[in-house]
């Protein structure tokens, strides 16, 4: 997802402001058409030439719309090399400024395999980087470890926040073995927060180098790491550095669970119980299956006392079943739209709440449902409740008054999944071909629910009338999963795991 622009009176970035605005809001071809007539106008800025070629929706109304723009994305990114001459200074500097503007964000919502087109944006990525900063391109040797010495990791992330990448794998931050590891730390992001400074206690060394690439790099390499563990590449920062050499062995976890595609990653952190087996060939890195779901997540406490609003709050009915769909918009894709009719032709008092990134896409993902809901002879005002994104604690109350979640189909909750098993919500998941849509199969796996776990999509829709009609059913789903709570939260095995890949990785490479 393209940040927002800062607020300024150029005409440049009044342009930026602009494409940003119809971006957001699911107006994909007039964004390209204003970024392409930008780019006429500044053509020494190579951004808006980048951003115009390789944009994608928020939001897709048809399948056939994603293959259109997956196959624009493809063409655009096969032209995009020719377009940057590197061995110019002014044209690298043009270039190195273009990718520090653009995230790859959206490609992995089309539920498709990405990882040729991942890997060639991240070759890009790299060309540009090793053009401006050739020295941190080479090889390194890994540093040998004296008697008493102890192996150096680096975790890195611009979201060392309240942010779902601290949720996932500060467990690995506060669980590491300190009498064989020394732990650094370096967060990019400006917020702070408690989070932040609950890792900042937990870490022989943090550091908070916000905004700028070059002095946090410069950090990375002088602290001299034996390992360097980027939590994720979903941040432009991190996303540029992921394409330098700045530690002897790199590593990428899941976070954003889709190959990085870049040269200088080597492996592939992931849980065992999220990935088919035919995983390796999902990922340009070497990918490492740790135990579990490869993260030691602990229970969220849940403030139930504080949380008193009620249904009529969120625009939900007393007397409906509620099925909570809560996640981010651009996980929904059109063909999976079906599903939704079809459980309330079946269960007549079916309601389902879905939260909207803004009131644009929102409109545009009613008018989606009430094309699906019409095709079964239904109105989906009826059923859907579209409602704004929450604060979290309202997002935790809604949690408590919904009756079901049903899991997103091609791109799978992580943490809302983890969430909503400490909310008592019983969840049905369907696990699809890739690791990203495996998420909610690997929790209740781990957790020992299988009996809400559908192998196709009519098994998805029996599932969910039946937890949404059978009360007792539902009662006895919470009662199992709070007994197996303690299997799923807090779990240390990965750690271990984590723990004896990296000595095993620093033994192999310097020897």
């Amino acid at each position: 997802m393209q940040e927002r622009p800062a607020v300024c009176e150029s005409p440049e970035s009044k342009y930026r402001e602009e494409i940003f605005a119809l971006e957001q809001a699911n107006r994909t071809d007039e964004a390209i058409a204003v970024a392409r007539r930008a780019q006429k106008s500044f053509p020494d800025s190579k951004y808006f030439g980048l951003w115009e070629a390789l944009m994608l929706p928020v939001l897709y109304d048809t399948e056939e719309q994603i293959d259109r723009y997956r196959a624009r994305y493809s063409a655009g990114m096969a032209g995009l090399e020719a377009s940057f001459n590197l061995s110019d200074p002014e044209d690298r500097r043009a270039a190195l400024d273009a990718v520090s503007r653009h995230l790859n964000f959206y490609l992995g919502y089309q539920g498709r395999d990405d990882r040729n087109l991942q890997e060639q944006y991240a070759r890009f990525v790299h060309s540009v980087m090793a053009a401006n900063y050739p020295d941190w391109v080479k090889p390194l040797v890994m540093p040998r470890l004296h008697p008493g010495e102890k192996i150096r990791v680096g975790f890195l992330s611009a979201h060392f926040r309240d942010h779902s990448v601290a949720k996932l794998f500060s467990g690995w931050v506060r669980e590491l073995d300190r009498h064989d590891f020394e732990l650094f730390v370096y967060h990019n992001g400006r917020t702070v927060d408690a989070v932040t400074e609950d890792v900042r206690q937990l870490t022989d060394h943090f550091r908070h180098i916000p905004g700028a690439l070059e002095p946090l790099c410069r950090a990375v390499a002088a602290d001299n790491l034996h390992i360097a563990v980027f939590l994720d590449v979903r941040h432009r920062r991190m996303m540029m550095m992921s394409a330098l050499r700045l530690a002897p062995v790199q590593c990428v976890a899941w976070a954003h669970p889709i190959t990085s595609g870049s040269p200088m990653l080597d492996y592939y952190l992931s849980g065992d119980l999220m990935e088919p087996d035919n995983a390796q060939g999902h990922y340009s890195e070497r990918l490492i299956r740790l135990p579990g779901l490869g993260v030691c997540y602990p229970k969220p406490m849940i403030p139930k006392p504080l949380l008193r609003k009620s249904r009529s709050d969120f625009g939900l009915s007393d007397d409906r079943i509620v099925f909570l769909c809560c996640q981010s918009i651009f996980k929904y894709l059109p063909q999976h739209d079906d599903v939704f009719p079809r459980i309330a032709k079946r269960l007549p008092a079916a309601q389902f709440a879905f939260l909207a990134l803004n009131e644009e896409v929102a409109e545009d993902f009613k008018a989606r449902l009430q094309r699906a809901f019409a095709a079964e002879g239904l109105e989906a005002s009826g059923h859907c409740v579209v409602l704004p994104l929450l604060a979290k604690l309202d997002y935790w109350n809604l949690n408590l008054l919904a009756d079901v979640f049903l899991d997103s189909l091609e791109w799978s909750g992580g943490v809302t999944t983890l969430e909503a098993i400490a909310c008592d919500l019983p969840v049905v998941t369907m696990p699809g071909r890739y690791m990203r849509a495996r998420h909610s199969y690997g929790i209740l796996t781990q957790l020992g629910i299988t009996d809400t776990i559908a192998h196709d999509k009519d098994e998805y829709v029996d599932l969910a009338v039946g937890l949404g009609a059978d009360r007792k059913w539902r009662a006895d789903v919470i009662n199992r999963m709070k007994a197996n709570h303690s299997r799923l939260y807090s779990d240390t095995k990965c750690v271990r795991a984590l723990e004896d890949f990296f000595r095993s990785v620093v033994v192999a490479e310097a020897s």
